[in-house]
């Protein structure tokens, strides 16, 4: 299962506060929580010949810089899965009172 790649890869990172989609009630950042956004299915003639998947993972931190630390880290351990069309991006959640550094990227299976 991809998931289970994605979560193998990040596990190392935040002492292993990773979570697929939310994190656990009262956790303490730095966290990682990673989301597939989408699965699209190539078919061709003969059958299915490959699986796109979109994912995010997000990165929440007290500082944007220990969260862009934490998201370039998160690349490195990924870059063996093969990530392509990858985007970055950065946001202030009020309500959290953290700050988040998301990684949009798609991998191939």
């Amino acid at each position: 299962m991809i998931e289970t790649k994605i979560n193998d890869a990040l596990k190392k990172l935040c002492d292993g506060r990773v979570s697929p989609l939310v994190a656990n009630q009262g956790i303490q950042p730095p966290y990682i929580c990673y989301t597939k956004v989408s699965e699209v299915w190539g078919d061709v003639m003969c059958g299915q010949s490959y699986v796109e998947y979109c994912f995010q993972i997000d990165v929440y931190a007290k500082s944007l810089f220990e969260a862009e630390t934490i998201l370039k880290q998160s690349y490195t351990c990924l870059k063996p899965l093969k990530p392509f069309n990858v985007s970055n991006y950065h946001d202030y959640e009020s309500d959290t009172k953290l700050y988040r550094s998301t990684l949009e990227f798609f991998l191939l299976n």
